[in-house]
């Protein structure tokens, strides 16, 4: 993993991407929900800027995670899956997305998602509002970049109510 992630940091001069390549070198586990919601992270601004052969390569860091029944973990992974199945996608790889879509959800909960509808459609625009109300542009960023995460997650692995 740490030579994936040097590479990165080495030739992909993006601050947030070099802030998050430094978080996952200095400390990284998969058991942890922050250190998977970092690799997930940086994964997404990858795909931000363009860099969709990287992004995949760290969507692949977690190809021999499995599911323990901890949703907070999972979802990280869950949501870096489903990004690497959009490139796939957007690439015009389809059978290989649907493999990892058809993965994905059967750790999901459809019955479940209509509780997070008012959160995706309403809460995250307004925190990215009072963020920029008060001036904090890099709270403002970081709820974007976590409302693009759902984006891509909800769309590609289907049945979300939005």
């Amino acid at each position: 993993m740490s030579e994936i992630i040097q590479n990165i940091m080495d030739t992909v001069d993006k601050k947030g991407i070099q802030s998050n390549c430094k978080k996952i070198l200095k400390k990284c586990s998969m058991k942890s929900a922050k250190d998977t919601g970092l690799i997930t992270e940086l994964a997404i601004w990858l795909y931000v800027y363009d860099y969709k052969r990287e992004a995949v390569s760290v969507c692949d860091l977690f190809k021999n995670e499995s599911f323990d029944g901890n949703y907070t973990l999972w979802d990280n992974i869950d949501h870096a899956w489903c990004l690497k199945a959009r490139i796939l996608r957007e690439q015009g790889d389809l059978n290989e997305s649907k493999q990892i879509i058809e993965f994905v959800n059967q750790y999901r909960k459809p019955e479940l998602y209509k509780n997070g509808v008012d959160w995706f459609l309403n809460t995250l625009d307004i925190n990215i509002q009072s963020n920029l109300e008060e001036n904090c542009k890099a709270g403002a960023k970081s709820w974007r970049l976590l409302k693009l995460e759902l984006a891509i997650a909800y769309r590609e692995a289907g049945k979300y109510p939005v």
